[in-house]
């Protein structure tokens, strides 16, 4: 909710231009050609950049002329996989009365001969250097991260597990070989847009999408897309001199690392990346079972009355792939009278756990679930 509430903030800025970026950050320019683009994109952060684009063309400033539309097939969901879920984009492109044409690859694609500029927002494939160079103006993307910081195709998950308290926005030229490593055009100022600790992925998300929208076409007004191009970085000053990726996140992210996490860094994957995992070696023949923990708080370490202690042995991942054996190291935790589960990490705090999940069957009270798994009593 106080997410929302920001975003709702960011959009009243947007509309009486408090975040735009400033025209000192753009050097004069040669006019530019009528943009005639080639729009390649996704989810509903590319959705809020076309309409931005499209608006532009309506408008009449003789900027953009043209949008094609280039989009990924739809995906089968359901029983059987026979239902087809289009991405956003499309929905959104037919809808504006756009061009479409769908691609899951580029190869055998020949773009439209009239297409000048090539603008990729949250795509997924890379767009080939033979695209590119068709274009008078290359290629632009948008990354939600003060490049070349959290490069990657996750930078919004990684602001949040690293509790970042500000996300900037880049716009960059497309790399003809590598993602996210394009010349830069413009970045939101420092120190960014505020992330408050209450928010999650489809929250921030929405914070940043309609900023990013306008850093896009501010650029283009600007003409930051025609050459000479100029690399307008800025320096780093929130996050030392430390440059992190922004991997895709996998379910090994998910996974509990006793050694590693405090409770708070629980807690927080919880909230950005959903229940969590952990492999248990249950019963007499050391059965690995698959434990999900549905949530998670922060608490103090008593809790009152009727609390036992207890413990289970956590499967480790394996360090070499071909070994032999399994590791294993023993999880204390504290039964609490509720039902709940106290978890110690070692390297501080205590996570109270109401609901878990074990060997794929229905969510029970934390306790019940464990139990049969324990090893002492």
């Amino acid at each position: 909710m106080i997410c929302q509430l920001q975003a709702r903030t960011v959009s009243r800025g947007l509309r009486t231009g408090q975040f735009r970026t400033p025209r000192r950050a753009y050097s004069s320019r040669p006019p530019s050609d009528p943009l005639r683009i080639l729009f390649c994109g996704s989810d509903e952060f590319s959705c809020a950049s076309l309409r931005a684009l499209d608006e532009e063309r309506l408008s009449g400033s003789g900027l953009i002329q043209s949008i094609d539309v280039v989009v990924r097939p739809g995906k089968g969901t359901g029983r059987g996989y026979k239902t087809i879920r289009e991405v956003p984009l499309k929905l959104n492109a037919e809808r504006l009365g756009l061009p479409i044409h769908e691609r899951d690859t580029f190869r055998g694609f020949e773009p439209p001969n009239w297409i000048n500029l090539v603008i990729a927002v949250s795509f997924g494939l890379f767009v080939p250097p033979r695209i590119l160079r068709m274009a008078k103006y290359g290629g632009l993307n948008l990354h939600p991260s003060y490049l070349p910081d959290l490069r990657g195709p996750a930078p919004l998950h990684h602001s949040l597990l690293e509790r970042r308290s500000h996300i900037g926005i880049t716009l960059q030229t497309l790399d003809e070989h590598k993602f996210d490593h394009g010349l830069i055009l413009a970045q939101t100022p420092r120190p960014g847009i505020s992330i408050l600790p209450a928010c999650t992925v489809p929250e921030l998300t929405h914070l940043v999408t309609d900023p990013a929208a306008r850093l896009l076409l501010d650029g283009l007004r600007h003409g930051v897309h025609v050459p000479p191009l100029a690399d307008v970085r800025q320096a780093t000053t929130d996050t030392a001199s430390v440059l992190r990726h922004a991997p895709k996140v996998t379910k090994e992210d998910k996974r509990v690392n006793l050694a590693e996490w405090t409770a708070e860094d629980a807690v927080t994957r919880l909230r950005v990346l959903g229940p969590l995992w952990m492999e248990v070696v249950g019963g007499k023949k050391g059965k690995l079972e698959r434990v999900i923990l549905q949530d998670g708080e922060v608490v103090a370490e008593g809790r009152g009355e009727g609390s036992v202690e207890r413990e289970v042995l956590l499967a480790q991942a394996a360090q070499e792939p071909r070994s032999e054996g399994r590791e294993t190291v023993a999880m204390r935790y504290r039964e609490e009278g509720d039902g709940a589960i106290l978890l110690t990490f070692p390297r501080g705090g205590h996570l109270r756990v109401k609901q878990i999940v074990v060997g794929g069957k229905a969510a029970q009270e934390a306790a019940k679930a464990l139990a049969s798994l324990c090893r002492l009593t």
